[in-house]
């Protein structure tokens, strides 16, 4: 559970013609817990007009690496999404046939012991084959994985692809061969999904699974790159059911955590400044909440957002962004993927920029 304390200041002055007396008032308020049910919500305090931007958010946490051994620790395995199957976690390539059509799985009690002994040897993740991968070519401007998400024996791919100047996104349905033996493609039940806008490389890059039915979430929502944004809701057999109007968030969504009992899940909300096609000069969120220490005056953004379904729509979480503390002025971690580890944080990986990185992010602690 999640907490954050602060303190407001108001002076008043009272004078009169003979002498003069001062008094200060001080008053308390806090950021409900994360549990919806846990405390009621609190009435907001309204601010007066105040000459300095005040830092509301949580302290930017530092991420704690899970060091990585044999391919899937290479760059070129370009790892582009997470997703627990059982007490496995997923590890997506982008493009699985460099690897002889193997995703890659680590098992959670590996993961855990690599978290508790961060000296530890690095651990290899095993091959799990995507049997008739090597079909994937066949999709019309094929360009790689891009999101996966476990349900049941049933599993489904985001594709992402570009043809004739425009961009193309697919969903595909598949099931998990046994124990995790192999995963199988139902490429005949493809989906072919509607572009949201015309800028290159960028599609569908985040899926949740909400009761039985398959949300794709666009990795663009700012004002500009994408005013139309919304989700898209499919039933497990990907017959289009409807839509979800997105908040509007700057820079790029690239993954999404399962959703919790609440509605609720955490994406990756990441922006490298040499990304020139999506400039903008207004962060709603950073200026609701300020920026931390290493962010300030920087213009990469690495950051993790709460959001919820409700209402027929994807919304902000009323909660500060989580932001990671970076690692320079200049080298920006992609972050492709990302998955809950237990209730105490999220375990978040990068794709070949700066290299393959593994991470456990906690959450921020009471204050």
């Amino acid at each position: 559970m999640w907490a954050q304390g602060c303190t407001g200041l108001s002076r008043f002055r009272l004078g009169c013609w003979m002498a003069v007396a001062a008094a200060a008032v001080l008053s308390a308020c806090q950021i409900p817990s994360a549990d919806p049910e846990a405390r009621p919500d609190l009435e907001p305090v309204t601010a007066t007009a105040t000459p300095v931007q005040m830092r509301t958010g949580y302290p930017e946490q530092t991420v704690q690496t899970v060091p990585l051994a044999g391919p899937a620790a290479e760059p070129e395995a370009e790892i582009s999404g997470l997703d627990w199957f059982g007490d496995v976690l997923v590890l997506l390539p982008q493009y699985p046939d460099r690897y002889d059509h193997n995703l890659f799985g680590l098992p959670r009690q590996a993961l855990a012991a690599a978290l508790s002994d961060p000296g530890k040897t690095p651990i290899e993740p095993f091959p799990i084959p995507l049997v008739n991968g090597s079909e994937l070519r066949s999709l019309e401007g094929y360009e790689g994985l891009e999101a996966i998400v476990f349900t049941g024996s049933r599993f489904y791919l985001a594709v992402e692809g570009r043809s004739k100047g425009r961009m193309l996104g697919y969903l595909i349905p598949g099931k998990v061969l046994g124990n995790l033996d192999g995963l199988e493609l139902d490429l005949a039940n493809a989906l072919l999904l509607p572009p949201q806008t015309s800028l290159m490389n960028k599609a569908y890059e985040s899926l949740l699974i909400q009761g039985s039915q398959v949300v794709a979430i666009h990795e663009l929502a700012g004002k500009e790159t994408n005013p139309e944004r919304h989700a898209l809701l499919l039933s497990a057999e990907l017959e289009m059911v409807g839509t979800l109007n997105v908040p509007e968030v700057e820079f790029r969504i690239t993954d999404a955590t399962r959703l919790d009992r609440y509605n609720r899940f955490w994406a990756v909300n990441f922006h490298w400044p040499g990304e020139k096609q999506l400039p903008t000069q207004a962060d709603a969120i950073r200026e609701r909440w300020g920026e931390g220490a290493s962010h300030k005056d920087v213009a990469i953004v690495e950051r993790l957002l709460e959001m919820e379904i409700r209402d027929g729509r994807i919304a902000l979480v009323d909660r500060p962004p989580v932001e990671l503390v970076l690692l320079d002025e200049v080298v920006a971690r992609n972050w492709e993927g990302i998955v809950r580890w237990a209730d105490e944080g999220v375990l978040v990986v990068t794709d070949r920029f700066p290299t393959t990185i593994l991470a456990f992010v906690p959450f921020p602690e009471n204050e």
